[in-house]
């Protein structure tokens, strides 16, 4: 009997010293990543992610809106602040208003950003 409760104890201590490494690696990743990465690149990929949203919406057909061809998204530029954003979106037909409206709103709502604080443009390039 003493055997076992040696083992069970042995297993307690391998778990809660498992457990201790994996909190230390946890906050370990959490404070680099906190520190090398400042609001404004976290939120250059907020917008990224909603330009990519917008994009798939679009070629969905959602809320009705309507390209003859789907449009592709192309990437992003932006300025020296990181204020100053340029989608690049290709398309073989044209876009109407609707269409952009909804782009520009997407990007903007769908990840909560500040319109007054970032300036997004939407550019449409059709080879």
């Amino acid at each position: 009997m003493k055997l076992l409760s040696k083992r069970a104890q042995l297993s307690l201590e391998f778990s809660i010293l498992l457990l201790a490494i994996l909190v230390m690696s946890i906050l370990s990743i959490y404070y680099f990543l906190n520190d090398n990465f400042n609001e404004k690149d976290r939120m250059l990929d907020k917008i990224e992610v909603g330009a990519k949203t917008a994009v798939s919406l679009v070629n969905s057909g959602c809320n009705g809106t309507h390209t003859d061809y789907p449009i592709i998204y192309l990437g992003m530029k932006y300025d020296d602040t990181k204020t100053n954003i340029s989608i690049y979106v290709k398309n073989r037909s044209s876009v109407d208003d609707y269409t952009k409206k909804f782009i520009n709103y997407t990007i903007y709502n769908s990840q909560n950003i500040n319109s007054s604080k970032y300036n997004i443009n939407v550019i449409y390039s059709n080879d």
